[in-house]
């Protein structure tokens, strides 16, 4: 259920800054996030709000090619043909450029979440050694 409450919160926090909502934290946010210690963690981690804006911007994507088909299937428009250019060949070619860099995005990402994720696993280690080197050092 926590996990649940967390992702709702983070969902309607980049909803509102995406779409023009209120950018502070609410009282009811505010609570949550009381709640739920762990949510500190996410709303602190850059690559899991962009990850969230990412699949905003995938969404929007496939929406706006959604809609140019439909415009173009349903022959909205089609008596002006500037109107039925622009809502069919240029929204969906604007679509398509959208969908193919939040892809590319994405999949940056999940690249750069790799590169970090093992880069914080070598820093632990190399933490360890050092601090183990120093108990045993002052041990002598």
């Amino acid at each position: 259920m926590a996990r649940d409450q967390n992702d709702k919160l983070l969902d309607e926090l980049v909803a509102r800054d995406m779409f023009g909502g209120a950018p502070d934290f609410s009282d009811d946010d505010i609570q949550v996030i009381r709640e739920n210690p762990g949510l500190l963690r996410k709303l602190t981690d850059p690559l899991e709000v962009k990850k969230r804006y990412i699949y905003v911007l995938l969404s929007i994507a496939l929406f706006l090619a959604a809609m140019a088909k439909v415009f173009e299937y349903t022959g909205v428009f089609g008596d002006v043909p500037v109107a039925h250019d622009l809502l069919t060949n240029v929204l969906f070619s604007v679509a398509i450029e959208l969908f193919g860099a939040a892809v590319v995005a994405f999949l940056m990402e999940l690249v750069f979440e790799k590169r970090v994720q093992r880069n914080r696993e070598l820093v632990e280690a190399l933490a360890g050694e050092f601090a183990s080197a120093r108990v045993s050092d002052k041990t002598k």
